[in-house]
């Protein structure tokens, strides 16, 4: 990764497949089993996520222990007859692909990036990413700014 055009792109795109992360395991429950539970719809996740520890493992490709908790809590699941269940509803929207990235600042750990997201909402948003870089694990995201306006990165209660 010396060339710093192909280390944007490559961050980019992981930024891209983190920030999604946390929809590819709410999407697929749709069109699966639906139980109510006091009132509310839960949907069966498929057996790629058909528990917590598959659906925090999942996590943990893109984000650390501390935001794979957050992104897991605030999925809503329920454990039923064994098997993993997710709220139905629709989340709202969120900023989730990049359209600029600047890298500020790096070392040979962590890069701090200034990156601008959109998706679903009318304005763009900037973020600031520390990823974090390890031989044995790759890139890991570490700390992200603009947590409280985003349901998926609410503290857990």
């Amino acid at each position: 990764m010396s060339n710093n055009s192909t280390l944007r792109q490559t961050l980019a795109r992981f930024i891209n497949r983190a920030e999604i992360s946390w929809f590819k395991v709410f999407d697929s429950s749709r069109g699966r089993k639906i139980i109510i539970v006091r009132g509310d719809e839960y949907a069966q996740l498929p057996l790629r996520f058909s528990t917590r520890a598959k659906v925090f493992a999942y996590f943990r490709r893109f984000w650390s222990v501390k935001f794979s908790r957050r992104l897991l809590c605030n999925l809503k699941t329920i454990v039923y007859r064994g098997r993993l269940y997710v709220i139905v509803g629709d989340p709202g929207p969120v900023p989730v692909k990049v359209v600029s990235l600047r890298i500020l600042c790096r070392t040979s750990t962590r890069i701090r990036v200034r990156a601008v997201l959109t998706g679903g909402l009318p304005e763009r948003q900037v973020i600031f990413y520390t990823i974090k870089l390890s031989s044995s694990r790759g890139l890991t995201i570490i700390r992200r700014s603009n947590l409280r306006f985003d349901y998926r990165y609410l503290p857990c209660k």
